[in-house]
């Protein structure tokens, strides 16, 4: 890996949306994609479980032009009430 400088991360141009208020665009249809720390906590799980899921292709991921992983939003609230009605049943 190579290191970032801290300058660089934080001179975005003008126009250019920070990496936090990132979405997709598919046709016409804009997505707000999430940050593995972020599915982690509507998950309560450690954030590299989250990546592992992915791996696994347990929960489907976008990868930044740096390489980072980014989840949809819509999948992951459709998994989390998936496994939400799955333990409400269990009970």
């Amino acid at each position: 890996m190579r290191p970032v400088s801290r300058e660089s991360s934080q001179n975005f141009p003008a126009g250019i949306l920070k990496e936090a208020d990132v979405t997709a665009t598919v046709g016409h249809v804009s997505e707000r994609l999430l940050t593995p720390g972020e599915v982690a906590a509507l998950f309560r799980v450690d954030p590299k479980t989250v990546t592992r899921w992915a791996t696994a292709g347990r929960i489907g991921s976008i990868r930044t032009p740096g390489g980072h992983r980014r989840f949809r939003e819509s999948e992951v609230k459709t998994l989390l009430a998936e496994l939400t009605t799955e333990a409400n049943h269990t009970e």
